[in-house]
């Protein structure tokens, strides 16, 4: 429950809940359009900025402006952005993660939200097809928006593993060993969302190989994941350091942890 947060934790959940609520409302009449696909620019990321990309961060950027804190922000479409004479926190963004999904009409796609500021630390994830939320305060568990304590599965049988995984072409064998190995994969379309759902326990991990870790992406789930008991690591099972580099080209392991270190085999990465 949020009570569980501190009194600043709980004043930031509320601020990402506003701001997923008008993103959602900004992009509702354009899911399942076409025109929502159209492209208006290059986003900092390297990426194309879809007319519906940009209309999610405008949502956004535009309730924390009428927040009255200050942010640094580092958005996946816009880059990095000030608001408020002072920023109180550095906030990495993905206003739309599932823009695909999003425009198919798919209802899988999310907002992710990751605040810091000194040994502070918040993320917020929300399905906005779905309107469920994911939030966590480091020190303080993560929590579904009903405010269930979020826990990672206690399965530890590998050849019972449900994973979301994703590879690349021309590498897509580096997923062999996993796929010959566990019981099921899938492939979701929305990296901060899969990574709550092992949070949840609904998933036992999250194998990204595609080599293009965005930190937007990631940062909230991060946090998410390893408040719920989770592990996050590269592909050499090193810890990530989430900074202000927007493509850090690394691959992200996620998982209940019970068999890390086996998933990073089957990969052919861990330390030895």
């Amino acid at each position: 429950m949020s009570e569980r947060l501190s009194p600043r934790g709980s004043d930031l959940k509320r601020l990402c809940d506003t701001a997923a609520e008008a993103v959602a409302s900004a992009v509702e009449e354009m899911v399942g359009s076409s025109a929502s696909g159209h492209m208006v620019k290059m986003g900092a990321d390297g990426t194309p900025t879809k007319s519906i990309d940009s209309a999610a961060e405008n949502a956004v950027l535009d309730t924390l402006r009428a927040s009255g804190l200050g942010f640094k922000v580092l958005s996946e479409e816009i880059g990095e952005v000030l608001i408020g004479e002072k920023p109180d926190y550095f906030l990495h963004l993905d206003p739309l993660d599932g823009t695909f999904n999003a425009i198919a009409g798919i209802p899988f796609y999310s907002v992710s939200i990751y605040l810091s500021q000194g040994d502070f630390h918040f993320g917020y994830i929300c399905d906005l097809a779905r309107g469920g939320s994911y939030y966590a305060e480091a020190g303080r568990g993560a929590y579904a928006k009903s405010g269930r304590r979020l826990q990672v599965s206690p399965n530890a049988d590998l050849s019972h593993f449900s994973i979301s995984a994703y590879t690349l072409r021309p590498h897509t064998g580096r997923i062999a060993g996993i796929g010959d190995t566990v019981r099921r994969i899938r492939t979701l379309g929305s990296t901060a969302l899969e990574m709550a759902l092992v949070a949840s326990g609904k998933l036992d991990a999250f194998v990204d190989l595609r080599g293009m870790m965005r930190v937007v992406d990631v940062a909230a789930g991060k946090i998410i994941l390893e408040e719920a008991g989770g592990i996050v690591t590269d592909a050499r099972g090193f810890e990530l350091h989430l900074d202000c580099n927007m493509w850090q080209r690394k691959d992200l392991i996620g998982s209940n942890g019970m068999r890390h270190a086996d998933l990073l085999k089957l990969i052919g990465g861990g330390q030895n």
